[in-house]
């Protein structure tokens, strides 16, 4: 049995390859519209039926609340928000800076609790929705020079 997804909006970030892009055209091809969201200019090659798009740092805050708006204002509402988006470094925590955990920890951490409290807000006002934190084997078996990732994405286990 597939899922589907009529008449439901939601919301992709670090739509513009890998999960990210997969995810975003499956919901769209299960009947959801979608707003789909990257840093990467290449997310606007996803345009076209059912999907619209947004460049931004998911780690800046106006990002979070630009891609919501869309989403209401293009759908009417937003019921689905997939925290896809994330950062990754290989490096020895010996090695690491303090510029380089608040690089991963703007991404993975904040941009995640940007886009997840501004998703709520616009679902308090609609019929709900779900937001789904896409996370990483790492925030639960370790791996070697992954320390500060496996930080970052660990607060997705709940």
């Amino acid at each position: 049995m597939t899922q589907t997804f009529e008449n439901k909006s939601a919301l992709v970030t670090g739509a513009a390859r890998g999960i990210g892009r997969v995810t975003a055209l499956m919901l769209r091809d299960r009947g959801a519209r979608v707003v789909a969201t990257d840093i990467s200019e290449t997310v606007h090659e996803l345009v076209g039926d059912g999907i619209v798009t947004l460049t931004g740092s998911i780690a800046e805050e106006e990002t979070a609340r630009r891609s919501v708006a869309l989403a209401c204002e293009k759908f009417g509402r937003l019921d689905i928000l997939v925290n896809n988006a994330g950062r990754t470094m290989n490096r020895a925590l010996i090695d690491m800076t303090v510029e380089d955990w608040d690089g991963i920890m703007a991404v993975n951490a904040r941009g995640t609790f940007l886009h997840a409290r501004e998703a709520v807000r616009a679902m308090i006002e609609g019929d709900g929705g779900v937001i789904v934190n896409i996370a990483s084997i790492v925030a639960q078996v370790a791996m070697k020079d992954t320390a500060v990732y496996a930080a970052s994405k660990g607060r997705s286990r709940s």
